[in-house]
C-alpha cells in the first residue's frame, strides 16, 4: 500500500470528508497526486467496513515475459493455430494485450529474418533470382459487385440531369478463385483441396513454362492457413518444391494483392456471374489484362 493510500484511509477512519481529504492530501504531497475519485472509493469501502487496501500490486498478473513463458504460448499456437487470444489470456493468466505485444513482437523478428533470407538469395543469384520466383494466390470472388460511382462516372452535357442509378448490393454469394484460375469447385481454403490445385498447377507449369521447370526455381505464397498447414509442407518437400518464406501480415509483399485481384475484381463491376460462368468469366478478365501493365505493376 502506497503511503497516499495509507494517508487517505487514515484520514476516512478519522471520518473525514472527502473534499477535506483532497485538500489535506494536495498540502501533504504533490497537487492531483491521487485523483478526487479514487478518495470517494477509499472512504466507501471504509465506511462501509470493506477492504480498502491498495491491490494493484498484487493482481496476480504476471510482471515479467520471460523466454520460458514466451516459449510455453508458442508452442501452445503451434500445436492449435484456431485459439483465440481470449483463450491464451485463460490459460496462462495473463492479460490479451500482453499476448498481442508478444505475438507482435515475434512477428517483426521473423519479419527481419524472411528479409535476410531474401536478400541473401538475391545476393547469390543475382538480379536473376527474381526471374526464377513462381507465385500463387487465392481470393474471394463475388458472383455481383456492384459499380462504383467513378467505374459508372461518364460525360454529360453542361446543364443536363445525371442518368438514374439503383442501389444495388454486393452478392452474397461468393466463391474462392486462385491466381492461374484452377481452382475446382470446392473451399481452398482446406489444405487437402489446396493440394489438388497444385497438383494442377504443377502439370500446367511444366507445359507452359517446360525449361524453367527443369531448372531450380522458388514458390511463393502468402501465410494463409492452407499454405502453412503441415500436409501442405509435407506435400511441396515431397515435390522438391524451394518455398521462399512469406512475412507475417504482409500482404503489400504478396504480389497478387496488391496488383492481379484488385484489377481483375474491377473488370468484374456490373457482372452478373452464375454458377457455371465464374470460371469462364475470371479467365476473361485475366486475359484481357495487357502485358505492358503487368511490366508497370513490378516496376
Amino acid at each position: 500500500m502506497s503511503r497516499i493510500h495509507k494517508f487517505v484511509k487514515d484520514l476516512a477512519k478519522a471520518r473525514k470528508t472527502p473534499k477535506e481529504i483532497k485538500t489535506m492530501v494536495d498540502t501533504a504531497f504533490e497537487v492531483n497526486s491521487i485523483s478526487q475519485s479514487q478518495i470517494y472509493r477509499i472512504s466507501a469501502l471504509v465506511k462501509a467496513g470493506k477492504d480498502s487496501s491498495d491491490k494493484r500490486s498484487t493482481n496476480g498478473r504476471r510482471k515479467v515475459r520471460t523466454d520460458d513463458f514466451i516459449e510455453a504460448v508458442r508452442m501452445y499456437v503451434e500445436a492449435d493455430r484456431r485459439v483465440t487470444m481470449e483463450e491464451l489470456a485463460i490459460k496462462f493468466e495473463t492479460s490479451i494485450n500482453t499476448i498481442f505485444y508478444m505475438l507482435t513482437e515475434d512477428h517483426k523478428m521473423k519479419r527481419v529474418r524472411c528479409a535476410q533470407a531474401f536478400l541473401k538469395l538475391n545476393f547469390e543469384l543475382g538480379l536473376g533470382f527474381l526471374d526464377k520466383v513462381v507465385t500463387n494466390d487465392e481470393t474471394c470472388v463475388s458472383f455481383f459487385t456492384p459499380e462504383s460511382k467513378q467505374g459508372s462516372s461518364q460525360w454529360l452535357p453542361k446543364g443536363s440531369n445525371p442518368p438514374l442509378k439503383f442501389k444495388r448490393q454486393e452478392s452474397r454469394k461468393k466463391q474462392m478463385r486462385d491466381l492461374p484460375a484452377l481452382s475446382p469447385d470446392e473451399d481452398l481454403r482446406h489444405a487437402a483441396v489446396f493440394k489438388g490445385v497444385m497438383n494442377m498447377f504443377l502439370k500446367k507449369f511444366k507445359e507452359k513454362r517446360p525449361e524453367m521447370a527443369k531448372r531450380d526455381w522458388y514458390f511463393h505464397f502468402d501465410n494463409a492457413p492452407c499454405h502453412t498447414a503441415n500436409s501442405t509442407k509435407e506435400f511441396l518437400a515431397k515435390k522438391g518444391i524451394k518455398v521462399i518464406d512469406h512475412p507475417p501480415y504482409s500482404p503489400d509483399l504478396v504480389p497478387a494483392d496488391f496488383f492481379y485481384f484488385p484489377v481483375m475484381k474491377k473488370m468484374l463491376e456490373g457482372v452478373e456471374i452464375v454458377d457455371k460462368s465464374v470460371q469462364k468469366e475470371w479467365t476473361r478478365v485475366g486475359r484481357a489484362i495487357p502485358e505492358d501493365r503487368f511490366r508497370e505493376a513490378f516496376r
